[in-house]
């Protein structure tokens, strides 16, 4: 087999992350993308290129990032070039207010869309409100997930895990997987940068503090036999082998393609983001995990990084 050939044979297992831009219509108290980003976008003409050269280079699954992917006027348009195109997977990511309104959450599942991946940060309209400093945001999201996944779209939520709503992520399970059906969650520890770092002291929790709950939660989740339940940003060492599955590690699965850079094989924790402590010498899985984000050891050290498990 070719070298092109083996590489195509890898992207059919890979996702095509294509990040459309940086605005937002929320402007979420953790957020990790500073302001000056937010202007920052491809063109719709970029957007078809990239979709296309994605589907050539033998991808079947895209994904639609941002900031907020749902109010660019194109979205529509993008899904169904996605589908022309042959993706077998077309997912959003979102915070759900634009598909909250039934036509366009239709014009956009017919258009293509077929997987929508949620960010909803508490089980309450107290907590997640609070965070995305929108009010009615929670039921409106709520909304818009109720309405994609009546026209037959895969569903899945991601929390940030904040001060706020960690101690709440068992009842957050139960409120997603259980009574809205979704099929994945993902447990986001917040990168400490934007907003986020600014709010650090009023929002941030050590994660030896949150990943009790975050263990009791993945229980919960695995006994309800969903297909998708990840944590992000957290070393292998502060969990149990059992749950090291769950940990994508530094190296993912696939493409990213941003308006300002292009990474074939993403590796979180290069360009020197990451600090490996002394107690990570040793560690088998060290290659994989890359340490510990700097941006956190900023705020909190490194005191909870102590052995290998």
């Amino acid at each position: 087999m070719s070298e092109k050939s083996e590489r195509k044979a890898l992207n059919s297992k890979r996702v095509y992350e294509l990040t459309l831009g940086y605005a937002c219509n929320y402007n979420c108290r953790f957020c990790s993308i500073g302001h000056a980003r937010r202007t920052i976008s491809k063109t719709t003409v970029e957007a078809l290129a990239d979709i296309e050269a994605a589907r050539r280079e033998g991808f079947r699954t895209i994904g639609f990032g941002g900031g907020e992917p749902t109010i660019r006027p194109d979205i529509a348009r993008l899904a169904a070039a996605a589908r022309a195109a042959g993706f077998e997977t077309i997912r959003v990511q979102t915070n759900g207010n634009m598909l909250s309104y039934p036509a366009f959450a239709r014009r956009l599942v017919e258009a293509g869309a077929d997987y929508f991946k949620f960010s909803i940060h508490g089980h309450t309209a107290g907590i997640h409100d609070g965070l995305t400093r929108v009010k009615g945001s929670f039921e409106r999201a709520l909304a818009g997930l109720r309405n994609v996944r009546a026209l037959g779209a895969r569903t899945s939520v991601d929390i940030v895990i904040t001060k706020p709503n960690y101690r709440f992520l068992p009842q957050y399970v139960e409120r997603f997987a259980l009574r809205e059906g979704v099929s994945g969650i993902g447990f986001i520890y917040p990168i400490y940068e934007g907003s986020m770092r600014v709010n650090a002291r009023r929002l941030g929790v050590r994660m030896t503090e949150a990943l009790p709950y975050v263990r009791e939660a993945v229980d919960l989740a695995r006994g309800m036999a969903l297909d998708r339940n990840i944590i992000f940003n957290v070393p292998y060492c502060l969990l149990d082998e059992g749950y090291h599955a769950l940990i994508p590690g530094a190296r993912l699965n696939l493409k990213v393609n941003t308006p300002v850079s292009v990474e074939e094989d993403v590796f979180l924790g290069s360009r020197g983001s990451k600090v490996a402590p002394g107690a990570c010498a040793r560690c088998p899985r060290r290659e994989d995990c890359g340490g510990i984000w700097k941006n956190y050891a900023e705020v909190f050290g490194l005191s909870e990084i102590k052995k290998a498990k």
